[in-house]
């Protein structure tokens, strides 16, 4: 925020002198942008591509007089805004998810990774929806007041307000709720553990989650360890899931893998053989069609089970040796 505010106070100290020159003051816009950046890097590569942009559009003093208005009452504001939205539901859910266990136990696995996802979901979108709003009505005082001056048209301060609300959603789409839809599952995985008396986890490493797709390591008392995850489908992560060896599971010092799946439209007979051979487990909802279709199936006998058995199978993995 301080180098926008930079960029910004420098936008109005350029074009305060009489007769500014534009090509001058784009100029000296231009390099401030670009030290903000050390050369080589990625952003400095995304800044020369945004100066490239930018530079075919200012054309006078007021297309950067524009640009200073921008940084100053969208950019700046904005990235106040998303330091206020919630990076975690955690907070939200854990409480009635907890509640619930205690009532339901294990056949209540498959509701609380649902419910999990609904409560921290609506959670957190109303309180972006607090923040947003406020930008939006600030911003909007900002250009009423323009409007009374005839410093810009009602379809100027329309679009302006409409280009702040869009930019806003990108930001989050592509950058606050992706994290927080993983971290999410991530926490219901340690809530449920910790629930039924499974203290002895820690959280995987990025290393051994990108590997192995687990978000939890049950740490046995012989060094070994089971890896725990909790997803609503495997998607493309199956493959990664299915391509572990004996020697990648060893070095890693990883007895098996547990994968608690809420999600099955995208789950074959193929798909879970190969993960079982990769010492993996899949855990469906009881009722789950392909369940009942397979549990009793000899190609994938002990590598499909139901999620009421996931607890209860992982104490006994637990008390074993590697």
């Amino acid at each position: 925020m301080t180098q926008m505010l930079l960029l910004q106070q420098a936008i109005n100290t350029l074009l305060s002198v009489p007769n500014p020159k534009i090509n001058a003051c784009k100029g000296a816009v231009w390099k401030l942008l670009r030290d903000m950046h050390r050369s080589g890097t990625q952003a400095a590569s995304k800044v020369e591509k945004l100066i490239e942009y930018l530079d075919r559009l200012i054309n006078t003093g007021k297309d950067l007089e524009i640009l200073g208005f921008t940084i100053e009452h969208i950019i700046i504001p904005t990235n106040m805004m998303l330091r206020r939205i919630p990076t975690s539901d955690r907070e939200a859910a854990e409480r009635i998810i907890r509640g619930y266990l205690a009532e339901e136990g294990e056949a209540g696995l498959k509701d609380v990774i649902l419910m999990w996802d609904r409560i921290g979901e609506r959670w957190c979108m109303e309180a972006e929806r607090v923040v947003i709003v406020a930008g939006f009505r600030l911003l909007r005082e900002t250009l009423d007041d323009l409007l009374r001056v005839n410093k810009l048209t009602r379809m100027d301060a329309d679009q302006t307000l409409t280009a702040f609300v869009q930019g806003f959603e990108r930001r989050l789409v592509r950058g606050v709720r992706p994290g927080r839809a993983g971290r999410s599952l991530e926490d219901v995985t340690g809530v449920i553990l910790e629930h039924f008396g499974i203290e002895n986890f820690v959280d995987a490493p990025e290393h051994i989650k990108a590997v192995f797709e687990v978000d939890k390591l049950i740490i046995l008392p012989d060094g070994w360890r089971i890896g725990v995850s909790c997803k609503r489908t495997l998607r493309e992560r199956w493959k990664q899931a299915a391509s572990l060896n004996e020697q990648r599971l060893g070095e890693a010092k990883i007895k098996k893998t547990l994968h608690v799946i809420t999600y099955t439209s995208d789950l074959t007979v193929s798909k879970i053989r190969a993960i079982g051979e990769s010492k993996g487990v899949v855990y469906v909802p009881d009722d789950d069609h392909l369940l009942k279709n397979h549990e009793s199936d000899p190609e994938v006998l002990g590598y499909i089970r139901p999620m009421s058995a996931f607890i209860s199978d992982l104490k006994a993995a637990s008390m074993q040796s590697g």
